[in-house]
């Protein structure tokens, strides 16, 4: 567990990140956390996880395009990013990161997750 927590503390180092957990797709359940602590996380963890399993059930079990990549959340205070780590029928991580809104540019947020997104695992 401490490699993980590791990992997501890398995260906390590109701006305006406040939070960066490691969740479980199929239950919703937060592996590992790092950052503030926030009451709202777990609930975030279970939402995001159903919404990935909705987006993948639309694509269908082909799933022509590949796989989910991820879901971004924009809201007035905060942007939220989930990048899927591993992808297995019926399972798969998910990296949560929630950034400061006024701190952070989205699109460049997005892409320095997704660049560090594989250190997670290594």
């Amino acid at each position: 567990m401490s490699d993980f927590w590791e990992s997501l503390n890398l995260f906390l180092k590109v701006d305006g990140v406040r939070t960066a957990a490691l969740i479980d797709a199929a239950t919703g359940m937060i592996v590992q956390a790092a950052g503030e602590e926030s009451p709202g996380l777990p609930d975030a963890a279970a939402s995001v996880a159903d919404e990935v399993r909705a987006a993948r059930a639309t694509l269908g079990p082909r799933r022509p395009a590949g796989d989910l990549d991820e879901i971004t959340a924009v809201m007035a205070g905060r942007l939220q990013l989930a990048k899927v780590l591993q992808s297995h029928p019926g399972e798969g991580l998910l990296l949560f990161v929630d950034l400061d809104r006024a701190r952070a540019n989205v699109a460049l947020a997005s892409l320095r997750v997704g660049q560090m997104a594989p250190t997670v695992l290594a």
